[in-house]
Order: C-alpha cells, then sequence, then structure tokens
C-alpha cells in the first residue's frame, strides 16, 4: 500500500497563492507567514482594487476575506482602522469609464412588446432605398454599404474586389473621385467629394457625398456651392448627401439641412476637426456613435427625418451592430474593417495598419475575396432580419428604438435609448 503524504493544516490565507507580495511590502499581504500584527491601514491600501473585483473572488478578494475573518486574533483597534481604510480606499477607487458600444445595447423580445409575426408566412423586406424623391435613387437590396476606408492607398484590386461584390449583391460602395480602380464603373458607387477641390467626374455615380478636410468647413457657405456644382452635373438625377462628422454633426445638419440634402454619412470615426487622414479609422478608437442619434435628432428638430435617410459608419462588425445602428435611427450601415477581413486575406489580429495594408499585399484569390465578402454582407443582413422578426417587424425600415434597452449609463446618454429596467434614458436635451 502506497503511502499517501498529507498536506496537514494550514492557515486559510495562503491558500491563495497567486498573491505574492512585492519586495519590501511583505508585511502589507495578511498571508499566514507574515508577522501576526500588521498595519490594518497598509492591508486595505494593497487590496483597494478588490471592491471592483468582489464578485469575482479573486486572489486579493480572497485573502481581505481571511484577513477579516481573523478578527479573533486582531485587535479590535487594528480591525476598525482596516475597516476604515478598506471603505475609504472604496470610495476613493476610480470608477471604470467604458466609452458607449453597441455591445451596450440590447434587442426587446417582441413578446415584450407587441404581437410576434410568423416567421414562417412573413418575409422580412430588407430592400431600403435612399434620396427616393430622386428620378434615380440609390436603391440597396440590403441595409449595407461599404465604406470607411481609402480605397485609393490600398492594392487597386482589392478596390476591384469591393466593386464587383457589392456589384453581385446589389450594395454600393463608398469610393473617393480618384480612386482607380478598373471594376468601379460595374457597380453603384458613392463618389466622395471634397469640397475644397474641383468637381470631379461623377459619370456613373448613384450617389455623392461631400465632405471637407476640416469638419468646420461643412457649413453652407461652403458646402451649397459645391452641392449646386454636383446637382447641376447630375441634372438633378440621383441623391446628394453629406458628412456628418461626430465631432459637429448637430451643426453641419443645422447648416445645410435647407440645401435640399437627401442623405448624411454619420461618421462615428470623424472625432476631431481635422478629417481622418489614416487607411482605416476604425484602428485608431472606438467608433463615436452619439454621431447617430445626433443627426437624428437634428431631422426630427427640422420636420426631415422621415425624408431625409442617414447612412451609419464606424464599428460594424456583424449583423447585430447593424441591427441596432437602424434601430436608432440609420437606413443603412457601412461595412470598413470587417469588410476587408472578411475578404479572407489572412488576417488573424488587427494590430495596426501597417500590418494589415501588409497583409493585402499577399496573394490572394480574387474569386474567392469577391465571394467572401458578398457572403459576410449577406450574413450581416440576415442576422438584421432576424432580430427584425424577433422585434415583431417584417421590414427593417420599421425598427426603432423601442426595441431596444441601454445596459449602461454611457450608452443610454450616447443614443437616448433607456436604461434597462426603466423608463428614463440619460441623454441631454431630450
Amino acid at each position: 500500500m502506497s503511502k499517501t503524504k498529507g498536506k496537514g493544516v494550514v492557515d486559510g490565507a495562503t491558500l491563495s497563492v497567486e498573491l505574492k507580495p512585492k519586495p519590501g511590502e511583505e508585511d502589507l499581504v495578511p498571508l499566514g507567514k507574515t508577522p501576526p500584527v500588521v498595519d490594518g491601514k497598509a492591508v486595505a491600501k494593497h487590496y483597494k482594487h478588490a471592491a471592483s473585483k468582489s464578485n469575482t473572488y479573486s486572489s486579493p478578494v480572497v485573502d481581505m476575506i481571511y484577513y477579516m475573518a481573523r478578527s479573533g486574533h486582531l485587535p479590535d483597534n487594528e480591525l476598525c482602522q482596516f475597516l476604515a481604510a478598506k471603505f475609504e480606499a472604496e470610495r476613493n477607487l476610480p470608477a471604470p469609464h467604458l466609452p458607449p458600444t453597441w455591445d451596450q445595447l440590447v434587442f426587446l423580445s417582441a413578446n415584450l412588446t407587441r404581437l410576434v409575426i410568423d416567421p414562417y408566412r412573413e418575409k422580412c423586406n430588407s430592400r431600403v432605398e435612399i434620396g427616393g424623391q430622386r428620378p434615380r435613387p440609390l436603391t440597396l437590396d440590403w441595409p449595407v454599404v461599404v465604406g470607411g476606408i481609402d480605397f485609393a492607398r490600398i492594392p487597386s484590386r482589392t478596390c476591384d474586389w469591393a466593386a464587383q461584390a457589392v456589384a453581385r449583391a446589389n450594395l454600393a460602395v463608398f469610393m473617393h473621385s480618384n480612386c482607380q480602380a478598373n471594376e468601379i464603373r460595374d457597380s453603384q458607387r458613392i463618389v466622395l467629394v471634397d469640397v475644397t477641390a474641383p468637381t470631379p467626374d461623377l459619370d456613373g455615380a448613384a450617389a455623392v457625398a461631400i465632405h471637407a478636410p476640416t469638419a468646420e468647413q461643412l457649413d453652407s457657405n461652403t458646402v451649397g456651392p459645391m452641392l449646386e456644382k454636383i446637382r447641376k452635373q447630375t441634372r438633378g438625377q440621383i441623391p446628394v448627401g453629406v458628412t456628418a462628422p461626430a465631432y459637429n454633426a448637430v451643426s453641419v445638419v443645422d447648416e445645410t439641412i435647407q440645401l435640399d440634402v437627401d442623405f448624411y454619412v454619420a461618421d462615428g470615426q470623424w472625432t476631431d476637426n481635422t478629417r481622418p487622414t489614416s487607411v482605416l479609422p476604425e484602428l485608431s478608437a472606438a467608433p463615436a456613435i452619439h454621431v447617430l442619434a445626433d443627426t437624428v435628432e437634428r431631422l426630427r428638430h427640422h420636420c426631415r427625418e422621415e425624408t431625409v435617410k442617414i447612412i451609419y459608419q464606424g464599428g460594424i462588425r456583424a449583423g447585430a451592430d447593424a441591427g441596432k445602428a437602424i434601430s436608432v435611427g440609420a437606413t443603412a450601415v457601412g461595412l470598413g474593417l470587417s469588410a476587408i477581413v472578411s475578404m479572407g486575406f489572412k488576417i488573424t489580429r488587427v494590430v495596426d495598419e501597417a500590418t494589415i495594408l501588409e497583409q493585402l499585399e499577399q496573394p490572394q484569390d480574387g474569386d474567392q475575396a469577391i465571394e467572401h465578402l458578398v457572403n459576410f454582407a449577406k450574413s450581416v443582413n440576415m442576422e438584421v432580419t432576424m432580430l427584425a422578426r424577433a422585434c415583431g417587424k417584417s421590414c427593417v425600415t420599421n425598427m426603432e428604438p423601442e426595441d431596444l434597452r441601454a445596459l449602461t449609463i454611457a450608452v443610454s446618454a450616447a443614443t437616448g435609448i433607456p436604461v434597462v429596467g426603466k423608463d428614463y434614458n440619460f441623454r441631454h436635451g431630450v
């Protein structure tokens, strides 16, 4: 019979072996091997992060419990000193401030809001139209466009593949007027026009989106003349929109709404006065999703919410993000970095722009890249329609803010969506 070596009886505090004191701070941690008398205030400071992790039972929390359980071995004054210092540390602990993201919004089941549609008998229409008052409106089979990428600064073959993919799915792609891809003219192009540059050739454009080097330049004095030139060149046949940066979307809408604008591009990545200069702006920071609610509110203020559409771009990764943006007020969403990744460039880690651009130069099968992007856009649309049905809607354009609830005060303030469990939103001015 083999002998089993007994572990013996140990002090409970020695169980949390992951917590190791730093050199010179051995007397601050209440482990079994430390001196029996420990300064309670010093111990509390060591466990100042325990308050925010008390539900995880991390090593500091376990040790804190052990220390507090030793009240029979510690003088009352030392224990009181520890508790007072602990409360002070918890009070001074900075609250984690998470930026508002689409992940902090959730959908409400139709069972909680209205009668559920029969998904077997009622189809969910995903076709959307932008600029319906124009002779040639921009029509999308799915509420998806490809944008938020500087296609002029990536390999031209990638532009070709993106253009062919949107043509196959009857979607649209944002392109700068100087993009020299070969297959652009066979797809629905939303041409980006700079107000400070000469009016480009708009032959074959399905729509035009006006932008500027700085957000402050997007006012009536600069946008108005350019819009008139575009209307004259296109004979007023196609929709013309204006970019609404997250930096100053409210003022842009107020300044340009009387210019007969057909749509706004709510850009969640344009957060400074200067327009983003990177190829993939989504890599710089999380999108400022408040731009969508800002744009919707100003359109509602001017009684143009029903006629002027919004294309939102910035941080859309899948159908859930797209569905939430549509519920807040977007007509369509732009796929940027997610579209590039979906084309199958072996991008296993999104680290920095240089790494991604290097991957784009690697050999790639064009037919597969086109098919992958079409499949990704199709999957996004399928997820949007599934969520719309779950909310009792037979058309994606019927999705509304009432279908959502916010999980945090920050996202409620950014979108105007009520916090879950309450009939109150934290957005200013509503």
